[in-house]
């Protein structure tokens, strides 16, 4: 009785005949008969390095997501965060089962808001396409797998631009590293060219349908010549393993997180949610059990996939990938191994065969990245220019001289300083010479400045009751001690990216406290103040909503209402102030819901606000985001300790002023503005964003992600003119939030509650002195005092204290009101003092 035999029948490539002219060596990978070699894997592997390759990787698979909803669907498939791909931007993530397993690693093509391209790997093709369908309920999408229409090439090496650009009607400068351009014309052909690479070469991707890719095929290597050769799967594989780029099925599968494999940077568990997340974060808040390392085998053997990798005679792990490197003639490899182990230089030993051979963990990737900067290289084909620049000017600090004003005009053709500034209109010039005294000796000037300074009264002697938008907090001694160091001190303004790892980190870790403190999803590296930062946030609104109407509530502080009016006056922009509920302090909600419409971009509302009450948010919510607009809170950032967060409240962007947190009150300045947004409004946002990221080394790094820097290129149509950012006060805010932490800040704002109440408490209590307002307050309250408020506060500063602010400096129909400020600083006898003088006139 004879048995069948079942015999499945491998896939082939349109190329298939090509490569069997070629003389290539089959492999069957995923399911398809590949070529394996042709003139052996160590010179195919050579040739991209040093030169170039050209690969057949039609058994990709390419799956096209159409429709309204398509990134609102990748979002919650994949890890990464695409919600800021711009078009032809790619991006590479994973997507991972429930349970942190990952499903496949792939790239994501996007061609605009409602078409993506999603690149995934030839084994995966129909369980990866199952998994897209069986998650698609609810969206309004098109999935289509196109896989048997299209085929991929790709040459890689460093002559893959010189070899490629001669077929193509672009400059491939163009193509950035990690985007594409569709429609290229190929020899009369349209195709999808991209710039991404799986060999850690600069090189390229060509996407054309099945027919065409003989044509480009065969001209490809007539052209390259003896610098192209193509290249198998046996050399792909070492050349991505040497720049440890992972491989299904080995570096990670249903099994390995991404987090184990070492690829949390693509995994953004700030998102609001994606399939896996959850797992994905129990096991990064519990650490990470397993972690892949990089090793160098010391004895003879080469370590293959699936070999147990021991230490101290106990099986701790597996290699994944390994070959005796061709590039770096050296026998290394990959493994998965309990954490506990990973550490570099540590020991290990693999079993190899029946003999265990030793090996020493070393850092990753073996061999560096050559991706291609286009910016970075024509930035650095001027350096030689610069360098010659400078060489000119020795000196750090020269005065100019008049001979050196007449030289420097006689070179442009001018004969005065009047002549360069002709450009602007005489009405507004001064006119005049400035009013300035002649000229005094260094000695004169400092004895000048100090007397001036003598005229200031010296904070440290007075008790102070004064807030309205700076306020008189603890300042732990740390903080000084830590800022005052020469390298904080100095260095507080990075302009490039590169030029202070421990700066940047301070930015980035300000940005992350930010973040969590607001419970908002990103934060900037700051603004200037919390007033200029409320206005940026306006501008933001109106970029985002393409409306041009303002909606801002009289109980924002004044200051900030003043700066918004003098930003907007050129702009076009309508502003419209909403009044306040005379018996709670807060903004009335019926005139705030009769200005709100269609029109409005943005609502402005401080809590607590300018009169030191809570607003009533979730009633202001519900009216700003029925109209669509965005609602931004202006916050007291001490009050969060204790008040619901303005993430949690559904505020889509927050600002303050971050003086309170460890910053000197410094008579006014500087300060330090905070914002904080949703992940989707981070293009948007003005000033720059410190990014995480892994060097070459695979270390942590720190990276300035984005910088707008618009007014650079749109000068005056720039939406932002913040160029910098107040590093150094931020820095202090940084440690001001690590220092006290969850539990300080609870009890900086408990304290803040308990004792303004008890001083609200003890000066009514005479009938002296009258509530304004009914509202809830945090820690500033207003009184109606029978005297003039200004009276009031000098009898208060000749017992060295300093009283409230005179509302009806701002507010005139609040005559005779004071706003007084109690923080955790005040102790129950400065306060009893401020209530003795206070009852006593």
């Amino acid at each position: 009785m004879s048995e069948s035999v079942c015999i499945v029948e491998l896939k082939r490539t349109s190329l298939y005949e090509k490569h069997k002219e070629m003389g290539a060596k089959f492999l069957e990978f995923g399911g398809w008969d590949m070529p394996l070699e042709y003139e052996g894997m160590i010179k195919e592997h050579e040739a991209v390095r040093n030169s170039a390759g050209i690969f057949d990787v039609s058994h990709m698979g390419e799956v096209i997501i159409e429709g309204n909803e398509s990134e609102k669907f990748i979002q919650n498939l994949v890890t990464n965060n695409i919600e800021n791909m711009k078009e032809e931007d790619i991006i590479y993530t994973l997507m991972c089962y429930e349970n942190g397993g990952v499903v496949d690693d792939l790239l994501v093509y996007k061609f605009n808001d409602e078409k993506f391209l999603l690149v995934i790997n030839a084994g995966n093709i129909e369980k990866d396409f199952d998994w897209m369908i069986k998650n698609k309920e609810n969206y309004d999408i098109d999935i289509k797998n196109i896989s048997k229409e299209i085929s991929q090439l790709a040459i890689q090496g460093p002559k893959s631009q010189e070899i490629l650009q001669n077929i193509v009607d672009i400059s491939l400068d163009e193509i950035k590293f990690f985007n594409f351009k569709s429609g290229i014309n190929i020899l009369g052909i349209k195709c999808i060219v991209s710039r991404t690479g799986y060999t850690g070469e600069d090189g390229f991707e060509i996407y054309c349908k099945n027919e065409d890719v003989n044509k480009i095929w065969s001209e490809l290597l007539n052209i390259g010549k003896e610098n192209l050769k193509p290249i198998g799967l046996g050399a792909r594989d070492t050349l991505r393993f040497e720049a440890c780029l992972p491989l299904y099925g080995n570096e990670i599968n249903e099994n390995i997180s991404p987090l184990e494999a070492g690829l949390s940077f693509f995994v953004k568990l700030n998102k609001n949610k994606f399939i896996g997340k959850k797992s994905l974060e129990a096991q990064k808040e519990s650490s990470v059990k397993r972690k892949l390392i990089g090793f160098e085998v010391s004895g003879k053997g080469i370590a293959r996939h699936g070999y147990d990798v021991l230490a101290n005679n106990e099986v701790i792990g597996y290699v994944t990938t390994g070959y005796s490197s061709p590039t770096l003639n050296k026998v290394i490899g990959l493994a998965l191994i309990d954490s506990k182990y990973s550490q570099l230089d540590n020991e290990i030993e693999i079993a190899i065969r029946k003999k265990r051979v030793k090996a020493t963990i070393i850092k990753t990737p073996f061999y560096k990245k050559q991706y291609k900067n286009i910016e970075k290289d024509n930035l650095n084909k001027d350096d030689s220019k610069i360098q010659n620049d400078n060489q000119i000017n020795q000196f750090s600090y020269i005065p100019t001289t008049s001979e050196d004003k007449k030289i420097m005009l006689d070179s442009i053709g001018l004969s005065s300083v009047d002549e360069l500034f002709l450009d602007i209109p005489s009405e507004l010039r001064l006119n005049r010479s400035l009013n300035l005294e002649s000229a005094k000796s260094e000695i004169e000037v400092s004895k000048c400045i100090n007397k001036l300074a003598n005229k200031n009264k010296n904070l440290n002697n007075l008790t102070c009751f004064l807030g309205a938008g700076a306020y008189d907090h603890y300042i732990p001694s740390i903080i000084n001690h830590i800022t005052s160091r020469s390298e904080f001190y100095t260095a507080y303004t990075p302009y490039q990216a590169e030029i202070s790892q421990g700066t940047l980190q301070v930015i980035f870790e300000f940005q992350s406290m930010i973040a969590e403190l607001t419970k908002m999803e990103i934060a900037n590296a700051s603004m200037y103040d919390g007033a200029t930062a409320a206005v940026e946030a306006c501008l933001m609104a109106i970029g985002q909503t393409k409306r041009k109407k303002i909606i801002v509530s009289k109980t924002v502080n004044p200051e900030c209402r003043k700066v918004l009016q003098t930003y907007m006056q050129f702009n076009k922009c309508e502003i419209v102030e909403v009044d306040f509920c005379n018996e709670y302090g807060i903004t009335d909600i019926n005139k705030l819901r009769e200005s709100v419409n269609k029109d409005t971009a943005c609502v402005l509302i401080q809590n607590p606000n300018f009169f030191g009450i809570i607003e009533e948010m979730e009633e202001i919510e519900e009216i700003v985001h029925k109209n669509k607009a965005l609602l931004i809170m202006s916050v007291d950032p001490i009050s969060l300790g204790i008040l619901k967060s303005p993430g949690e409240i559904g505020a889509d962007i927050v600002v303050g002023e971050a003086q309170s947190l460890g910053n000197p009150l410094n008579f006014g300045g500087p300060y330090v503005g905070f914002m904080a947004t949703k992940s989707k409004y981070t293009r948007k946002m003005p000033g720059r964003i410190v990014g995480e990221t892994i060097d070459s080394d695979g270390n942590r790094a720190y990276v300035l992600t984005l910088q707008t820097r618009e007014q650079h290129v749109r000068r005056e149509k720039a939406t932002s003119n913040i160029c910098s950012n107040q590093a150094l006060n931020a820095l202090t805010a940084s440690i001001y939030m690590a220092v006290m932490g969850k539990e300080g800040f609870k009890e900086v704002s408990s304290q803040c509650i308990k004792k303004s109440h008890y001083a609200y408490n003890q000066l009514i209590s005479s009938g002296k002195f009258k509530p304004v307002f009914k509202g809830k307050f945090f820690k500033e309250f207003l009184l109606k005092s029978v005297d003039n408020i200004d009276e009031v506060n000098d009898k208060l500063l000749e017992s060295n204290i300093l009283g409230g602010y005179n509302v009806e400096n701002e507010y005139s129909d609040l005559k005779n009101t004071t706003l007084l400020c109690v923080t955790e600083k005040r102790t129950k006898q400065e306060i009893d003092k401020l209530v003795e003088v206070m009852e006593g006139m």
